[in-house]
């Protein structure tokens, strides 16, 4: 294994242990290639169904934002375990990272460990039993990283094909509850991303 790799990896325990690190230090640890991140990522993928068997019956995926630009998933687990006494944590089922605490592209599972639903919808029924994916950033206010975008997509297929789910029923937040909310944010490009879940060829 690289130095590099042991870094990133070593990195990423710390962070999920709750392990607070100076902000220069998070900021100078984080600066790993994204190709670190997607390797991570590749590997999570190939193991998570196996792992987290037995497996919910998933139909949907909605694609959401936290609008707070230095969120972590374990920030996210204790608001929600606070806020909605929910004993389960994050309402997301899985995080992407943006690099400002955690390394750009990261993927991470939350509530997905889990196989339960989330109450991440105002109104569930327009995508019962749905997925949630989470982008860590405000995307109203600034474009989505190419990384963060390429770890989407690349999660997002990885769902469809393993539940099954068609194009149609990727979904933003937004798309879902209308006036309600702007999330994921007016910088994500909803039909784009869409566009790229049926190309042929994923980003390398």
């Amino acid at each position: 294994m690289s130095t590099k790799r042991r870094r990133f990896l070593h990195t990423a325990s710390l962070a999920t242990a709750g392990v607070l690190l100076p902000h220069r230090a998070l900021a100078r640890k984080n600066r790993v290639p994204y190709s670190e991140s997607q390797q991570h990522n590749r590997e999570l993928f190939a193991t998570m169904y196996r792992d987290h068997a037995p497996l919910y019956d998933f139909r949907n995926i909605v694609i959401h934002h936290t609008a707070a630009e230095y969120a972590t998933l374990a920030g996210i687990d204790r608001y929600h375990r606070n806020h909605f006494g929910d004993p389960l944590g994050a309402e997301y089922h899985f995080v992407i990272n943006n690099g400002k605490k955690r390394p750009l592209g990261l993927v991470e599972p939350a509530r997905f460990r889990h196989q339960q639903l989330a109450a991440h919808l105002f109104h569930p029924e327009r995508a019962p039993d749905a997925l949630a994916i989470c982008l860590i950033g405000n995307f109203e206010k600034r474009p989505v990283p190419t990384q963060m975008v390429d770890a989407l997509v690349e999660l997002t297929r990885s769902l469809m094909g393993h539940f099954s789910i068609p194009v149609d029923r990727v979904q933003t937040h937004r798309e879902v509850d209308g006036r309600l909310t702007q999330c994921p944010g007016k910088h994500f490009d909803a039909d784009s991303f869409r566009a790229r879940l049926t190309d042929r060829f994923l980003p390398t």
